[in-house]
């Protein structure tokens, strides 16, 4: 798989600016300087290429295929979707594992997980086990687990401006709506309660599906 990226300078006309050759690429990440793109290849592993002054580097491996990742605001830490692993925090700064969050179940499937909250003090992971998964990004031991999808949950996404709302996608064809119990958003239509196993009592407000 060759890496490009392309110049987005209107006068450039679209052409390539510059390109690496070398193994399949699953994921991609900007990061927030500017000139740097990190990927996801079949070699286990994130590398990083710098467009300024042409380098690339590994910045962490792992044992078991890299699905999917994303990195927090801060641009310090990534979240991997990890085959037959589930969900690894890595500090990319200090380059090391900082913590498995279990629970998930991650088999070769494609799963997007995500940071969320007000200071994306949580993460949020789809899984093949049909539920939605929930964690304080300090514990390993998911803080809730959200129920009514059929199938495998692909993909979460974190509402950025409402941090109480989450939307996650499956191969039961459905996108649903989550959010707590005590959320202000009232009075939305086909609003219906949904199950909702918790394994740390400070979540007592628990979560539900808000549209579906």
């Amino acid at each position: 798989m060759t890496v490009i990226v392309w110049d987005v300078d209107p006068d450039m006309d679209g052409n390539v600016s510059d390109s690496w050759e070398g193994v399949r690429v699953k994921c991609l990440w900007c990061r927030s300087d500017g000139k740097t793109v990190l990927a996801a290849d079949t070699h286990h592993r994130i590398r990083g290429y710098n467009f300024d002054d042409l380098c690339d580097f590994t910045v962490l491996q792992e044992d078991h295929p890299v699905m999917s990742f994303s990195v927090n605001k801060a641009d310090r830490l990534a979240l991997l979707n990890v085959a037959n692993q589930g969900v690894h925090l890595w500090d990319l700064q200090d380059r090391c594992l900082v913590r498995r969050f279990q629970g998930v179940t991650q088999g070769h499937f494609t799963i997007h997980s995500c940071f969320g909250g007000t200071n994306q003090d949580f993460i949020a992971s789809g899984s093949e086990d049909t539920k939605v998964y929930i964690w304080h990004i300090k514990k390993e031991l998911p803080i809730a687990t959200l129920t009514g999808h059929s199938r495998t949950v692909n993909c979460v996404s974190w509402n950025p401006v409402y941090h109480q709302m989450m939307a996650s996608v499956s191969d039961d064809f459905t996108v649903r709506i989550w959010g707590p119990r005590s959320s202000s958003l009232d009075g939305v239509e086909n609003d219906k309660t949904v199950s909702l196993e918790t394994t740390n009592s400070s979540n007592t407000s628990g979560w539900h599906e808000m549209v579906s």
